[in-house]
């Protein structure tokens, strides 16, 4: 019974370490921003992404972000950017024009450094993976930077706002109707067919044992 155990809790472990990340792309690129990676309006800045964009609930381990429209500008500013990640019922037409929240305990860090720019995208794999369920309200990205610096020249591609996704900055209030086209776990690590192989016959393995113990309990019933 306590091999049977052990096996079992093995094996459930090995299914939540392996689970694959389910990667989405929120937004169109039909435009560009250079804010928040090349140009910083203030330290805060904020995007907010429909639930409805999710299909379930989602364990965030990665963000990018991709420079397809503007190819020639690939330079991030060489600054320490701290990533939040939180929930919100914000209305996403309106979130542009109202002020920014600043981090405090309902905001998870998720990562802190720099901006590496490689193959035409910005990743961030996050220190601390952000489990979002969509039924909590819509997911808001929550990106500081008080170095104030200088020298990027990066655009990246966003989306004219339709309803997925829309940000603002701790500047002022402005319309900006767009936001960056977001990637969520696109890229992520997932297990490769051998890894499933392996977890599928160590469940078989687990339901013989069930199995033979049950014959063996009827055995001297």
């Amino acid at each position: 019974m306590k091999r049977f155990l052990l096996a079992a809790a093995v094996a459930c472990c090995v299914a939540g370490a392996v689970s694959p990340a389910q990667a989405l792309v929120i937004g169109t690129a039909d435009s560009i921003s250079t804010i928040p990676f090349s140009y910083f309006h203030a330290p805060v800045y904020q995007q907010i992404y429909s639930a409805a964009a999710f299909a379930a609930p989602t364990s965030i381990s990665k963000i990018s972000f991709y420079n397809t429209q503007s190819p020639s500008h690939v330079t991030p500013l060489a600054d320490t950017f701290t990533f939040y990640l939180s929930t919100s019922n914000a209305a996403i037409p309106t979130f542009d024009t109202s002020n920014v929240t600043f981090p405090d305990a309902s905001f998870t860090e998720v990562f802190s450094g720099t901006a590496k720019f490689v193959d035409g995208r910005l990743d961030f794999d996050l220190t601390t993976a952000f489990n979002y369920d969509p039924s909590k309200g819509n997911l808001v990205l929550t990106v500081t930077d008080y170095s104030y610096g200088s020298g990027g020249d990066l655009y990246l591609d966003a989306d004219n706002n339709v309803g997925l996704t829309n940000m603002r900055d701790s500047l002022y209030p402005y319309d900006y109707n767009t936001g960056l086209v977001t990637g969520f776990n696109d890229g992520a690590a997932v297990p490769e067919p051998a890894t499933w192989a392996m977890l599928i016959a160590g469940f078989g393995l687990v339901g013989g044992a069930m199995r033979r113990r049950r014959q063996g309990v009827a055995t001297y019933a």
